[in-house]
C-alpha cells in the first residue's frame, strides 16, 4: 500500500516533481497528464555486457573468449495514475499512452536535466479492470545505452612544436562523436585528422605547386568586399526581355529573416518601379573582372549565393532571379525563387536553362515549397545557401540537399561575363513577399591556366565541417562527402585523454582555425 500524497501545491499551483520525474522531448509527463506521478526509475545505472565466446576443444577447460559489447538499455518507469471516476481514469490512461508513444524520444530526468537517453516506448502495463488508481510500470528501450550530454564541450586546436594539435579530455565513460569546424585563413587543398582511434583525410594530399596547371580564382565575394562590384541595371533582361528593371535595389541590414542574429548585409527591393504590364522590380548586374592572367569571362564558373524568401501572410507574391549571361548579354542559366499564388502560400524554385521565348518557357526543373517561418517547410527560412556551376557545356544546380546537372552543347564555349540579381513583383500586384532578398554572393572562375600556384580546393574564408556523428562533410554549408579520401572513416574519440593532430597541404601559408566539439556520454 502507498500512502496518498497530494502532488499539487495548492498555493503555488505548481506540481511537485520527484527527482526521477521523466521528461520526453523536453516535457515532463506530470505537466501533461493529470493524476500521473513518477515513483521510481530503474535501468539507468545497469551495466550488462554481451559476451562472444565458444567451446574449446574436448579436453581443454573453459571457453574461447572473443570479446564483449554493451547491449541496449531498458529504462523501467514505475508510476501511479488515478482518476476521480472510471471515465476520467481511462481518459487519462489513454492520454498517457498517446504522450509516451513514438520513436527515438529524448528521455531526461529531473535530477539530470542536461543529459538524455534516446529511447522508444516498449511496454505499458494495462490497468486492472475497475480500478481508479493504479501503480504500474512502463518500459523504454534505448538501442544506444549511453546517456548523452545536452551540453557541447569545445576544444581549440593550437600550434605546438610545429604541429596543429587539440588536446581532448573525454571524462565520460563512452566514446564521443566529434564535430570538427575548420575555418581557413589561407588557401588549402588537403585536411588530415589523426588520433589513436584512426585517421581521416579529405581533399588531395598531392596537390602542390607545379607548372603548368589550372587553378580556381575568386573573382568577387560580397561577404568580404561588399556589393560594390554590382551596379544598377535598367537595360534588356537576358532571360526575360519582358522584365521591367526600373525599380531600385538597396544594400542594408533590413528585410532579413532573422535580423537579431544575422549581421551581414543583404540586397533587397527598396523602390518597386512601374509595372508596364509585365514583371517589374529592381536589378543589379556585375561584370566579371579579369582573372590573374588578364582574361575576362569564364567558360568554367562557380556562383555561390544566399537567397532568403519568406511570406508573412497568405497571398503575397514576388520573384528573385540570380542569372548568368555571356558577353553578348545572351542568357546562360538562372536560379529562380518565386511565388505567383495570390491566395495561398505555395512558392516554387525553378532552374532555367533557356529564355522565356523557348517552347517550355526556359524551364529545366521546378519544385514547390511553402515559404513559411518553419525550417521544415522552407529551405530559405535561414541561410538559404545555393550554387550554380558551369563547366563547359554542363550546368549544375543545387536545391534542398541535392544537385541537378544537364548538358547544353550550345553553351560549351560561351563565357560567363555578367551576373544578374533581379528582385521584383508581378503586374497588378502590390502584396509583396515579406522577406525577399539576396545576401552573400561568391564568384569563382575555375580552370584558369596558370604557371604558378595550383588550384586550391578550400579558399581563404571557407569553413569545412566534419561531423563524425552524422558521417557528413560540408564546405561553405553545402554537402561535400565526395571530398573524403578512400579508406578514411568518421572515427569517434575514446574515453580519456586524446591528442588530435591536424594536417594541411605543405604549401598552406597559414594554418586554419580548428575547433573540436563533442557531447560527453556515460553508461
Amino acid at each position: 500500500m502507498y500512502a496518498f500524497k497530494d502532488t499539487v501545491d495548492k498555493q503555488a499551483g505548481i506540481m511537485s516533481l520527484c527527482s526521477e520525474a521523466v521528461s520526453l522531448d523536453g516535457a515532463f509527463i506530470e505537466e501533461h497528464i493529470q493524476g500521473y506521478r513518477t515513483l521510481s526509475v530503474s535501468g539507468r545505472e545497469s551495466l550488462e555486457y554481451n559476451i562472444s565466446d565458444e567451446d574449446r576443444p574436448i579436453g581443454m577447460d573453459g571457453m574461447e573468449y572473443y570479446g564483449k559489447r554493451q547491449g541496449g538499455r531498458t529504462l523501467t518507469v514505475r508510476f501511479t495514475l488515478s482518476g476521480a471516476d472510471a471515465a476520467t481514469f481511462m481518459a487519462r490512461f489513454r492520454e498517457l499512452k498517446n504522450f509516451c508513444k513514438g520513436e527515438d524520444r529524448a528521455i531526461r530526468f529531473a535530477d539530470e536535466p542536461n543529459a538524455h537517453y534516446t529511447g522508444t516506448l516498449l511496454s505499458l502495463d494495462a490497468p486492472e479492470p475497475g480500478r481508479l488508481s493504479i501503480i504500474g510500470e512502463m518500459q523504454f528501450y534505448c538501442a544506444d545505452p549511453y546517456l548523452e550530454s545536452d551540453l557541447i564541450t569545445t576544444v581549440q586546436a593550437k600550434m605546438e612544436e610545429g604541429k596543429l594539435v587539440a588536446h581532448v579530455n573525454n571524462d565520460g565513460s563512452g566514446s564521443v562523436y566529434p564535430v570538427y569546424r575548420i575555418k581557413h585563413k589561407a588557401e588549402n587543398g588537403y585536411i588530415g585528422i589523426v588520433h589513436t582511434g584512426g585517421a581521416f583525410e579529405m581533399g588531395n594530399i598531392e596537390e602542390a605547386d607545379t607548372t603548368p596547371y589550372e587553378q580556381s580564382e575568386t573573382l568577387f565575394n560580397t561577404e568580404t568586399d561588399g556589393f560594390g562590384a554590382f551596379k544598377p541595371y535598367t537595360g534588356t533582361y537576358p532571360q526575360n526581355p519582358g522584365f521591367n528593371c526600373n525599380g531600385t535595389l538597396k544594400v542594408g541590414n533590413v528585410h532579413k529573416v532573422d535580423p537579431s542574429t544575422e549581421d551581414y548585409e543583404t540586397l533587397y527591393l527598396d523602390a518597386h518601379g512601374t509595372s508596364g504590364g509585365g514583371i517589374f522590380g529592381g536589378c543589379w548586374r556585375l561584370e566579371l573582372p579579369a582573372d590573374s592572367e588578364g582574361e575576362v569571362g569564364a567558360k568554367n564558373f562557380y556562383l555561390w549565393f544566399q537567397s532568403q524568401f519568406m511570406t508573412g501572410a497568405l497571398g503575397q507574391t514576388g520573384i528573385i532571379q540570380v542569372s548568368l549571361a555571356d558577353e553578348n548579354n545572351d542568357f546562360i542559366a538562372c536560379f529562380e525563387v518565386s511565388k505567383t499564388d495570390a491566395t495561398g502560400n505555395t512558392a516554387r524554385v525553378v532552374f532555367l536553362n533557356g529564355t522565356v521565348s523557348d517552347s517550355n518557357g526556359g524551364w529545366y526543373r521546378k519544385f514547390e515549397f511553402q515559404p513559411t517561418v518553419y525550417f521544415e517547410h522552407n529551405p530559405f527560412r535561414h541561410r538559404g545557401y545555393e550554387d550554380l556551376l558551369k563547366e563547359g557545356s554542363k550546368i549544375r544546380f543545387f536545391y534542398w540537399g541535392a544537385y541537378y546537372t544537364l548538358d547544353i552543347p550550345a553553351i560549351k564555349d560561351k563565357k560567363v561575363r555578367y551576373v544578374y540579381v533581379f528582385i521584383g513583383q508581378y503586374a497588378g500586384r502590390q502584396n509583396y513577399v515579406t522577406v525577399m532578398n539576396v545576401g552573400k554572393i561568391l564568384g569563382v572562375k575555375n580552370r584558369v591556366e596558370k604557371q604558378r600556384d595550383v588550384p586550391n580546393r578550400y579558399s581563404a574564408g571557407s569553413e569545412v565541417v566534419v561531423d563524425c556523428e552524422s558521417d557528413s562533410i560540408t564546405v561553405r554549408g553545402l554537402p561535400r562527402n565526395e571530398e573524403m579520401v578512400t579508406g578514411s572513416a568518421f572515427y569517434p574519440l575514446p574515453p580519456g585523454e586524446t591528442d588530435i593532430e591536424f594536417y594541411t597541404s605543405s604549401w598552406c601559408k597559414e594554418p586554419p582555425e580548428i575547433t573540436v566539439e563533442y557531447r560527453k556520454r556515460w553508461l
